[in-house]
């Protein structure tokens, strides 16, 4: 896994981001961004195989990111 430093400026709202392991989430799946909270943090949630979640993650536990092919 890539082990990159992000800022919130990289960051946009629709892109997808997988992050550090000490969240208790699914690991190995990207999940999209919904919002950007002033205090550098992000809102994500994913949607997949019946499985739904939301979860706040800091930027500085992002290690990977996957740009959205458009914006919000």
């Amino acid at each position: 896994m890539q082990t990159s430093t992000f800022t919130i400026d990289q960051i946009h709202v629709g892109d997808e981001v997988l992050f550090r392991d000490e969240h208790p989430v699914e690991h190995n799946l990207f999940w999209r961004v919904v919002n950007k909270l002033s205090n550098n943090s992000l809102i994500v949630e994913i949607k997949e195989m019946g499985y739904a979640d939301k979860f706040i993650v800091s930027v500085k536990d992002i290690i990977d990111l996957k740009r959205s092919s458009f914006a919000y």
